[in-house]
């Protein structure tokens, strides 16, 4: 049974979300506003959140952020108003629906974002550094691959190191975590083990200005190692 964590300041809203979503078969809790929503975080694990855009103590906007921020990887389903700014509707929203809405429409928004959260991941090239049951890249993987510490690899990311520790295969982490996958990948179709990798990683390069590749990558710039590795195997003169 999917659980679904709602968060309004209209106790009416809150009740009649519950109501709807309950016949549907959905496991419902509700909150009155984004901080109690972030503090029911620490201890539940929703399949879903649908949150007010507009509330007291933290607005939607400021949930999302927070959620980054502490690297928390739940769906948002935001309900806003047919006057909402889109401006003001927060990046990394699921989705956004705007009150009054048909109860019919709500559902299949939910059911939406649902489906979203459980489609499999397509991509699963070196399986062994993605999370088995998100198959999303695994910060914590990545990192013992290359030999360097977790907090190294956050540096690297820009993000803090607590939130890649709860969370090392949060969706807001895998835009940056691709180029060194891709990374991994190229060293590893040329080198012969995982320790010649590590030793090429770890060796100065004319072609990086003297540096090492691995410092390259934790200065955050991986994608000029992804570079330099694809025209070699592509046979292009650096």
């Amino acid at each position: 049974m999917s659980k679904v964590l709602i968060a309004d300041e209209q106790a009416s809203t809150r009740k009649s979300l519950t109501k709807l979503l309950e016949r549907e078969k959905y496991e419902v809790e509700s909150v009155a506003d984004g901080r109690k929503l972030l503090e029911k975080l620490q201890t539940a694990t929703p399949d879903l959140l649908l949150v007010d855009v507009v509330m007291p103590e933290m607005n939607g906007r400021s949930v999302i952020e927070q959620m980054r921020e502490l690297g928390l990887n739940v769906p948002v389903l935001i309900m806003c108003t047919k006057q909402t700014n889109p401006a003001k509707i927060p990046e990394g929203a699921a989705d956004c629906i705007s009150k009054p809405f048909h109860p019919g429409e709500l559902v299949t928004r939910v059911r939406r974002a649902l489906a979203a959260r459980r489609r499999p991941a397509v991509e699963v090239s070196h399986r062994e550094l993605h999370n088995p049951e998100t198959g999303r890249i695994d910060a914590k993987k990545v990192a013992q691959f290359l030999g360097i510490s977790l907090g190294q690899l956050a540096g690297a990311l820009k993000v803090s190191y607590p939130a890649v520790h709860k969370t090392p295969f949060a969706s807001n982490l895998q835009e940056s975590l691709r180029p060194i996958k891709r990374s991994i990948e190229l060293i590893s179709g040329a080198a012969l083990s995982p320790e010649d990798a590590r030793a090429w990683l770890n060796s100065a390069h004319p072609d990086l200005d003297e540096r090492a590749p691995i410092d390259v990558i934790l200065s955050g710039d991986a994608e000029a190692v992804v570079t330099l590795l694809s025209n070699a195997m592509a046979g292009i003169p650096s």
